[in-house]
């Protein structure tokens, strides 16, 4: 994927045949890992890239450079099941990496659950949250947005399985400091997330905002 920037040089990150690879400008490939299932990328305040995966054995995985070469860390078994993982992706915020994962339900083809990861690297301590019984909401399964607090405000639909179909709309807020996840009404502050267009996202950096689930290949 390109990410222009004048501090950072064009790239792409793709798997083929379940190996993931990134190549820069200069066409120099470089293989990463083998037997990596999904994967997803950001670039931080530092102009460092991070690049997140989930193995074939639903480990996840972080992959980040120092000084030119690539360091692997495992995080932690994060899936027992793999073949449900529809996609996923990165955003960092105040170095911290926030990795939002979605599997489609086992029993109903319209529902979705969404697994939030959340941890520093090199940090053994990772924060999950499984947020269930997701219904798409036109072309989206959720939407991400960051408050002027730097809290991820994340936004979907629920389905009433006995009201026809019927959806409710959604919001929680995972709070920057606590590193939980709340509903609006119980943090401490006069932010109103009645009217989400008030919310200003200051997520795009994330090189997978608007394409994210592209298969990349040579």
């Amino acid at each position: 994927m390109n990410k222009n920037s004048s501090d950072i040089k064009p790239f792409y990150i793709y798997t083929n045949k379940d190996k993931l690879y990134i190549k820069n400008i200069n066409e120099h490939t470089e293989k990463l890992a083998n037997n990596i299932f999904a994967y997803c990328a950001n670039i931080d305040n530092n102009k460092r890239i991070h690049i997140c995966s989930i193995d074939s054995a639903g480990k996840l995985i972080h992959f980040s450079n120092n000084k030119g070469y690539w360091k692997k860390n495992i995080v932690c078994k994060a899936f027992n099941n793999i073949k449900n993982i529809k996609d996923m992706r990165l955003c960092i915020i105040n170095n911290y990496l926030n990795i939002f994962i979605v599997e489609d339900s086992s029993i109903d083809e319209n529902i979705y659950k969404v697994t939030h990861f959340n941890f520093t690297p090199g940090s053994p301590k990772v924060y999950k949250h499984d947020i269930n019984n997701i219904t798409k909401d036109k072309e989206h399964i959720y939407k991400l947005n960051i408050d002027e607090l730097s809290n991820i405000v994340f936004e979907y639909k629920t389905s009433y399985r006995c009201n026809r179909g019927e959806s409710k709309n959604n919001t929680i807020v995972f709070n920057s400091k606590s590193r939980m996840w709340l509903k609006p009404n119980t943090l401490l502050r006069n932010v109103n997330y009645s009217d989400s267009s008030e919310i200003k996202s200051n997520i795009h950096d994330d090189i997978f905002e608007y394409c994210y689930s592209i298969v990349y290949k040579i």
